[in-house]
């Protein structure tokens, strides 16, 4: 007996069909990925002060290196901090005769400012004009206190001149 032609072209007929029926369909989709990483937020009460050294009389100074007293401390009040240290370096015009401090203007000569925080002169407790490698650091202050500074004026020169000593110095404060 022979098999009809559609006993034998049915099953390879379905065969067929039910392969052409698991057609695999690609298609593209885009993932956008958004997010921050954020770093320490600090921010100050107090942006500006002035930290003022007072009067004081030539004969004070009794030669090069000597100083006046300290002034009262003043303080940039901070707004909060979650930071792991607070580091300021100090920018302004350097004394002529020492690098280390910062030279006035408005009439005094022969002396410079020394700025350094609460209780500083010792390394690396002062202002160092320009120096960005050797800044002042601070272990960071909860909102309502702040960072403390004093200055004073040292003689810079063999001569000193009467007048105002001012100067204008930028901190450029960096949190980490």
């Amino acid at each position: 007996m022979r098999p009809s032609a559609n006993k034998v072209l049915l099953p390879g007929f379905l065969l067929a069909t039910c392969l052409a029926s698991n057609a695999v369909w690609a298609e593209n989709a885009q993932i956008n990925f958004i997010g921050t990483i954020s770093g320490p937020t600090c921010s100050l009460q107090t942006s500006d002060i002035t930290i003022p050294i007072g009067t004081v009389d030539k004969s004070t100074f009794t030669g090069i290196g000597s100083s006046s007293p300290w002034s009262p401390n003043v303080q940039l009040v901070s707004a909060g901090c979650n930071a792991s240290l607070v580091s300021m370096t100090f920018s302004g015009t350097a004394d002529a005769n020492n690098s280390s401090l910062f030279t006035v203007t408005g009439g005094a000569a022969g002396i410079g400012i020394e700025v350094c925080k609460t209780g500083g002169s010792a390394a690396g407790e002062c202002a160092v004009p320009n120096d960005t490698s050797r800044p002042v650091t601070f272990t960071p202050a909860p909102a309502g206190q702040g960072y403390s500074f004093a200055a004073r004026y040292v003689q810079t020169a063999g001569t000193i001149a009467a007048g105002p000593g001012n100067a204008t110095i930028t901190v450029v404060i960096t949190y980490t």
